[in-house]
């Protein structure tokens, strides 16, 4: 059937694409090497890609969508939920580099490893109420990543503008410079928002339409879209990297 062809022919292709960015911020990384936070960043974004693609190609291998949708449900929030708490991590981190510490991985990986044993629980055991549940996580956990993410942009947007504007060596502190560094943790934000509505609008279309391939053939070239802006904005803001580590830095220390 067309439909399937199609389907199954982009679920590869969007595979071959993530891995191919996930590689290539790999290499770009070796440029990188006096920043410590932005090259964690990449890293983390790297594996996002990575778990996306494995994603996308059991997808394509099991064909669980119109055999088995629930399998093929938890699969999908599974990695959605994975990817969630990479880009939380890189993104939020890049803003704030004191973010990451060992409290807050251990904290979200509890909360990831109970996620993906009741999605995968559900499954097994055809229960309505623990997938639910399980649902009831994700959601949750996705609510207040993106609320750190965005308070945190908020906050250091904040306190990037009470920079004093100094001469000299301080040259990031001027307008322009802050204007550039801005541009780019707004360019985050804008991958927050994709980032959120594809993840809301899988878990709607997955709901709605469990077996139909049309749909999911639409939301993936959105996904493939979503992917590639991620990694344009995370790349661009590799040529300002020195400007914004000592601007996302003295804004710390003001907060601090």
């Amino acid at each position: 059937m067309f439909e399937t062809e199609l389907y199954h022919t982009l679920l590869i292709l969007a595979a071959i694409s993530n891995l191919s960015m996930a590689a290539s911020l790999l290499h770009g990384n070796l440029s990188y090497g006096d920043y410590t936070v932005y090259r964690w960043a990449r890293r983390l974004v790297a594996l996002c890609f990575t778990v996306f693609a494995i994603g996308f190609f059991l997808h394509a291998h099991f064909e669980w969508r119109t055999t088995w949708p629930a399998a093929a449900s938890a699969l999908s929030v599974s990695y959605f939920h994975v990817g969630g708490v990479l880009f939380g991590w890189s993104h939020t981190s890049l803003m704030r580099p004191d973010y990451l510490t060992k409290k807050v991985v251990l904290r979200d990986l509890i909360i990831l490893v109970v996620g993906l044993m009741s999605y995968w629980t559900a499954v097994a055991n055809f229960s309505l109420f623990i997938f639910h549940f399980s649902l009831s996580i994700f959601f949750l956990h996705a609510a207040f990543i993106a609320y750190t993410f965005y308070h945190t942009y908020h906050t250091v947007r904040r306190d990037i503008m009470s920079l004093p504007a100094e001469t000299g060596s301080r040259r990031w502190w001027t307008p322009a410079a802050k204007r550039t560094v801005l541009t780019g943790h707004h360019s985050f934000v804008i991958s927050g928002h994709l980032i959120v509505l594809f993840g809301i609008g899988s878990i709607v279309v997955t709901s709605a339409f469990p077996t139909q391939i049309t749909p999911y053939t639409v939301l993936l070239c959105l996904g493939i879209a979503v992917f590639c802006y991620i990694f344009y904005a995370l790349t661009e803001y590799g040529y300002v990297i020195e400007a914004a580590t000592y601007a996302t830095e003295d804004a710390e220390r003001i907060e601090n």
